[in-house]
């Protein structure tokens, strides 16, 4: 059963950067491009490393550690070292508030 969680302020995610939460069991990274803010896995698929602090353009982040990107909306590895997806989660934004739905 799916449940929406609250993780932080819209106002405190940094435009254009990745920030870390822990909900239940899932590390995951959001991303804020503008009104939109994305949400997924914060594991490199290809080597297990934290995706929130890569670089983020046009929809996308870059693995700081080698390289693998990954479209913020689906979680499609866009390019090698990775080929695999990463989880994409849910979210809203209400009343200033972001959320996370997970299963």
């Amino acid at each position: 059963m799916s449940e929406w969680h609250q993780v932080c302020e819209f106002s405190k995610l940094p435009d254009g950067k990745g920030y870390p939460v822990t909900v239940d069991d899932y590390d995951i990274a959001l991303f804020r491009q503008g009104d939109n803010v994305y949400a997924i896995n914060d594991n490199c698929t290809h080597q297990d490393m934290p995706l929130n602090g890569g670089r983020v353009t046009d929809g996308k982040v870059k693995c700081r550690a080698h390289g693998a990107e990954f479209c913020l909306k689906t979680g499609k590895a866009l390019c090698a070292p990775a080929y695999t997806a990463v989880e994409t989660f849910k979210v809203e934004v209400r009343d200033g508030m972001v959320f996370v739905e997970t299963d």
